[in-house]
């Protein structure tokens, strides 16, 4: 089910929140009434954060291994994710691919597919280069999330990433009035 809100929703910590999934079974999404045909606009505000709400649905059904839990498990910082960084580069050397996967494990796992399917290789490849330490890190979960989406779900993220780039490059040559 897809709940569509207007207006965002808004954290005691001064962010808003863009997307929101509940019980494996409900994806709401916020800020619906700012869309903008911007691929960039669209992929940072919409499908990134469609790709991360589902995410959850799919962990909610089938649980990720608790060995992911213990990567960063006493790094994660809770709703001060939002102080704690001066940007995803910052985050990223530390070990989360954004600032938002640092609040708790369950952020971090779906952030890293989210991030993943809607870069590109070239993206993904300097987020990794640019990371230092923490490439190890994220590397180390990532292959946590990569098996999952594989053995639970029959999902590669590499084709999917493929897919999502392939239709975000055709979104200015859809005629969205005859759908």
């Amino acid at each position: 089910m897809i709940h569509l809100v207007g207006s965002g929703a808004y954290r005691n910590n001064g962010t808003f929140v863009l997307g929101t999934a509940e019980g494996g079974l409900k994806i709401t999404m916020y800020f619906v009434n700012q869309l903008q045909l911007d691929p960039d606009y669209l992929n940072e505000y919409y499908f990134k954060t469609m790709h991360h709400e589902f995410a959850h649905i799919l962990h909610q059904k089938k649980p990720f291994s608790t060995d992911f839990n213990t990567i960063s498990g006493a790094d994660y910082v809770t709703d001060a994710w939002s102080d704690q960084w001066s940007g995803d580069a910052d985050a990223q050397q530390n070990g989360f691919i954004s600032e938002y996967a640092s609040k708790e494990a369950n952020e971090d796992f779906v952030e890293l597919i989210a991030v993943y399917v809607t870069s590109t290789a070239e993206e993904w490849d300097d987020i990794i280069s640019n990371a230092g330490d923490g490439a190890a890190i994220i590397n180390q979960k990532f292959d946590i999330v990569y098996n999952y989406m594989i053995n639970s779900w029959g999902i590669n993220l590499d084709e999917l990433r493929e897919v999502i780039q392939r239709r975000q490059s055709e979104l200015d040559t859809l005629d969205l009035d005859n759908l």
